[in-house]
């Protein structure tokens, strides 16, 4: 059986000791990315220090770090709930996310240097052995290794806090939505050779274009899922991203 892998996590600070509210704010915030705490579910603290064996203090740590990502809400009466997702967050996620990718990978490009973007340009080679395998959290995993290595090395802080924020929103997303098709995310994961090919002619003309694209098809495919498998009837949201017809290429700012 495939091996379970774990979202993407910021790296410890050199000399860092990793304390048990850390260990438990990482525990509970892979259960909560993986829907094994569903969303708009309640947590209880029992259970939880039984199952993580970590006392009051830590997890109640780590549950007010996991409200910070607004994947925990504190509710009165002290209920404390897995944040529910809806389809005006979706939108709001993926539109803030465009902006900052853009951002990030415009940063990095700048800067990177050719170890970099071997490394990068070389995430997917072990796709094929993946869907042999079956492996569509394997697959999936790729994806987020691909694009987590910009987030940490644009060198800026303050955007990389941002995208891993987002990272695990969007990451718990594809959990609600996931199909299990394992040749539909190899495909996804095929996807990401136009963004390779501009990184390694260092285009980044044609690298906004390419995120900006895979960004909005992303989140197409999103909303089409939660459209169809998650409710039944919905009202217009209001679409900020790039329409289909202006994928094709990004102005320039």
């Amino acid at each position: 059986m495939p091996k379970k892998r774990e979202p993407f996590r910021l790296p410890q600070a050199e000399g860092e000791r990793e304390t048990q509210a850390t260990q438990a704010y990482h525990a509970v915030r892979a259960m909560i990315l993986r829907c094994e705490l569903p969303p708009g579910s309640a947590i209880n603290d029992r259970q939880l220090i039984e199952r993580l064996s970590f006392g009051r203090t830590p997890l109640r740590e780590a549950l007010l770090r996991l409200a910070g990502e607004r994947l925990v809400i504190f509710q009165r009466n002290q209920v404390i709930e897995v944040a529910p997702v809806t389809l005006s967050e979706i939108n709001e996620l993926y539109t803030l996310r465009l902006q900052l990718e853009r951002l990030a990978w415009r940063l990095w490009l700048e800067r990177a240097s050719p170890k970099q973007i071997a490394k990068l340009s070389n995430t997917f080679q072990s796709v094929p052995a993946l869907t042999r395998d079956g492996d569509v959290e394997g697959l999936l995993h790729l994806d987020f290794e691909f694009h987590s290595q910009v987030y940490q090395e644009c060198a800026n802080p303050f955007l990389t806090q941002a995208l891993y924020n987002l990272s695990g929103l969007t990451y718990r997303l594809w959990f609600m939505t996931n199909t299990n098709d394992v040749k539909q995310q190899a495909a996804t994961a095929r996807s990401h050779a136009p963004i390779i090919e501009a990184i390694r002619k260092r285009d980044a003309r044609t690298l906004d274009a390419e995120i900006a694209r895979h960004i909005s098809e992303a989140y197409d495919v999103i909303m089409e899922r939660f459209r169809v498998n998650t409710v039944s009837r919905i009202g217009e949201i209001p679409i900020q991203l790039l329409k289909k017809e202006e994928r094709n290429g990004v102005r320039d700012a």
